[in-house]
């Protein structure tokens, strides 16, 4: 596969006229361009980001890209395609859709323009059992790891809480993540230049090591 070169103008063109007309006929249409201006480049980009995965989490790291149909089945919203795309990066050992549980890295190339982090979004409970362990197990150290990512201007923490779980004993600024049900650490960006050059897998690695440290803690966790 060759290297990635950077999105093309067509790339954002090619999203916002797919928002406007979400349609097999359309999609069939623009089969070839599809493939052309969205999927081979983001297909270069993402294996162009997990050769850097060392930089940013200090292992070799697996990648998955989002398929362009949507499931509808059990959704109101019929609209046959993503109007993004995204890729995640998560631990080579695990297999299929293992990654959906548990802490990955990601980007996503939006019309509008592009957001990335790291996070976790469908952990199941036992996980979240052990997250609250692992924090209740040595408050400091964690409270060390949040304050860092709080201090970070580039990333915010973001997410669902759950409503009665809680740990009065913490620090506030812990006691915010300790309710998570879903942890994002993201920063969320307009249509900027550096999208459209060879160097976003480098800039994006450089941006998301400043994560290692949380990544490490989320990784080590073992559910029970």
């Amino acid at each position: 596969m060759k290297r990635f070169e950077g999105f093309l103008p067509e790339t954002i063109d090619f999203l916002w006229e797919l928002r406007m007309n979400n349609s097999k006929e359309w999609m069939d249409q623009n089969r070839d361009r599809y493939k052309a201006v969205l999927k081979d480049p983001f297909d270069k980009f993402a294996a162009d980001l997990a050769e850097l995965s060392p930089l940013f989490c200090g292992k070799k790291m697996n990648y998955s890209v989002a398929r362009i149909n949507r499931d509808i089945r059990y959704s109101k919203d019929k609209s046959p395609y993503r109007s993004c795309r995204w890729a995640v990066l998560y631990d080579e050992k695990l297999r299929g859709t293992e990654w959906k549980l548990r802490p990955t890295f990601y980007f996503e190339l939006q019309p509008e323009g592009f957001v990335h982090g790291m996070g976790f979004w469908h952990a199941t409970p036992a996980y979240l059992t052990a997250y609250r362990k692992k924090i209740d197990s040595n408050p400091a150290a964690f409270l060390r790891i949040a304050k860092k990512v709080e201090k970070d201007p580039l990333f915010r923490l973001e997410g669902e809480d759950y409503k009665k779980i809680k740990n009065d004993t913490l620090d506030p600024l812990a006691q915010s993540w300790y309710k998570k049900k879903d942890i994002v650490i993201c920063t969320r960006s307009g249509m900027e230049d550096i999208l459209f050059t060879p160097e976003l897998p480098q800039y994006l690695a450089e941006e998301w090591s400043r994560l290692k440290g949380l990544y490490a803690f989320l990784e080590e966790i073992e559910a029970e």
